[in-house]
């Protein structure tokens, strides 16, 4: 018998959105829910990091209907630039598993090419693990971080996510051929109350 995670957007409010914060070259952006208005620049975003072929396990995002079903079904929250209004990046929080074990989270990410190295993902993930515990998750699980993507690698591990595993030649990515991927796993009851 398959799982099934039903689709579910939170109705918890979040305090602190929208959020201001500040890039590495000094943009100014805004983290906030996720809203309509998007979804086209979203998909782009997403169909460009599947086609590179070497990041998500996917091999085409190009019909809106299975972007919808794989990236909107939840929580979605986006940063863009507070000037412009331009979207630079986004992630969803959802259950990585169903039912009893629906406390444990996941987050699919995602930055822009052209805002990539200016510390939008940085800026996410720092936010996505107060975000998970506040919208009731007790952990986040990541189970396929391809040994190949350095900079999310080192992310994970610098936001003192714990290495659990590794899945040896996990995908067959593009130039790259078949790759391990690691399993990393963050106590989200560990956090701070608030973020320093």
């Amino acid at each position: 018998m398959t799982c099934v995670i039903k689709e579910k957007k939170t109705l918890i409010h979040l305090p602190y959105l929208p959020m201001d914060g500040n890039l590495k070259d000094g943009t100014s952006v805004v983290l906030d829910r996720y809203c309509n208005e998007y979804e086209a620049d979203f998909h782009d975003i997403i169909k460009f990091i599947v086609n590179e072929g070497d990041r998500y396990p996917h091999e085409d995002m190009n019909d809106v209907k299975d972007f919808r079903s794989y990236y909107l079904s939840h929580d979605i929250f986006i940063c863009t630039n507070k000037a412009t209004r331009e979207l630079l990046g986004a992630f969803y929080v959802k259950p990585k598993f169903a039912g009893r074990c629906s406390h444990i989270c996941t987050g699919g990410f995602a930055v822009k090419g052209s805002a990539r190295k200016n510390g939008v993902g940085s800026f996410l993930a720092q936010n996505y693990l107060y975000i998970a515990r506040d919208l009731a998750y007790k952990a986040s699980y990541f189970n396929l971080v391809f040994v190949s993507n350095k900079s999310s690698v080192g992310l994970w591990r610098k936001l003192g996510f714990k290495e659990i595993g590794r899945i040896p030649k996990a995908g067959n990515l593009k130039g790259l051929g078949y790759t391990d991927a690691l399993q990393f796993y963050y106590d989200l009851e560990t956090l701070p109350k608030t973020q320093s």
